[in-house]
């Protein structure tokens, strides 16, 4: 019989490139997503797949959770609200991925099934050991902040994760995934500089970049961070464990953005528009290196990602400018 995984979050750009993958491995899949984020065109190519439903709620549905986890074998939990500038709300972050992971783990208490968290680089908050490596100390910044609140809400979600994992007995996976991409990214802030950038660059617009552009991230195509998944979700070793799944090249937010306009070709000079961290974040200390150690996931999984930056950029490219 095959088995049958549950996905949150499933129109996103990881959910939905996941779900792609789970039917070619002859996976059946059941998705929930209130589309807040994610969009139906990431997925409208399997809406008629019989091995997938799809319903459209919340994971604060604590009976609709409950009602779509029976029979399942793994919940890959996705879905979430990510608090970006400042004078964004910090309620709707903290309650749906608060009570919302709640919800989760109970349903899979209650069925017996495993789960796989999908955490963040962002909880390693303003750590200087890098690279960063899961066993590492996490330094966080000042409650009065509000845009910690995201960091804080996915690190309460780990807590829950190993909670539910020793007083349950809730077989757990937490995964921090480190910046992804690709054409189904969302052209917010929330996911991630490199689609923003791409989308002004192809459409001759100003780039944005907050603060001077040195910061670094380490950002991979969203085929590795969907093999670190499949790995963790087939491998019992990863169970009770965290680990980091992305890419270790290294560049700068400026290099980034340079780097797009030089594969883009476009013909068009670069606009860049720098605009004051205090404008975006307040406060807020943005992260200046974020660069994930993947020894674990090497070592544990046998992951290695094989898509390098340049290749994925022009990957998103291709794939946006054919549309």
């Amino acid at each position: 019989m095959k088995q049958q995984i549950l996905i949150t979050g499933v129109a996103g750009m990881i959910g939905s490139h996941l779900l792609d993958a789970l039917l070619a491995k002859d996976y059946r899949v059941t998705g929930l997503d209130n589309l807040s984020y994610g969009s139906l065109t990431n997925i409208d190519r399997n809406l008629n797949n019989p091995d997938f439903k799809f319903y459209k709620t919340d994971i604060t549905n604590f009976e609709a959770l409950k009602l779509l986890g029976k029979d399942i074998h793994a919940i890959i939990h996705l879905a979430a609200v990510k608090k970006i500038a400042e004078k964004h709300a910090s309620m709707p972050t903290l309650a749906v991925n608060a009570k919302g992971t709640e919800n989760v783990f109970e349903v899979a208490k209650m069925w017996g099934c495993k789960v796989l968290f999908a955490s963040t680089s962002d909880v390693y908050g303003m750590s200087p050991d890098l690279p960063l490596k899961e066993d590492g100390d996490l330094l966080i910044g000042p409650s009065m902040i509000r845009r910690w609140s995201y960091a804080v809400s996915k690190l309460y979600g780990e807590q829950l994760a190993f909670a539910y994992y020793h007083d349950y007995k809730v077989p757990v996976v937490v995964i921090r995934y480190f910046g992804g991409f690709s054409p189904r990214s969302s052209l917010f802030w929330s996911g991630g500089h490199i689609p923003v950038f791409i989308d002004a660059i192809l459409n001759d617009k100003e780039v944005i970049v907050h603060g001077d552009g040195t910061q670094t991230r380490s950002m991979g195509f969203v085929s590795d961070l969907v093999t670190g998944t499949l790995l963790a979700l087939e491998s019992d070793k990863a169970t009770g464990e965290i680990i980091n799944i992305g890419n270790d090249e290294e560049l700068s937010v400026l290099d980034t953005a340079k780097l797009i306009h030089e594969i883009a070709k476009t013909g068009k000079k670069l606009k860049i528009r720098h605009i004051p961290m205090s404008e975006v974040y307040g406060e807020y200390k943005d992260i200046t290196q974020r660069v994930p150690d993947l020894t674990k996931a090497r070592t544990l999984l046998g992951y290695t990602p094989k898509i390098s930056l340049r290749e994925a950029i022009k990957l998103t490219i291709e794939a946006l400018t054919k549309k």
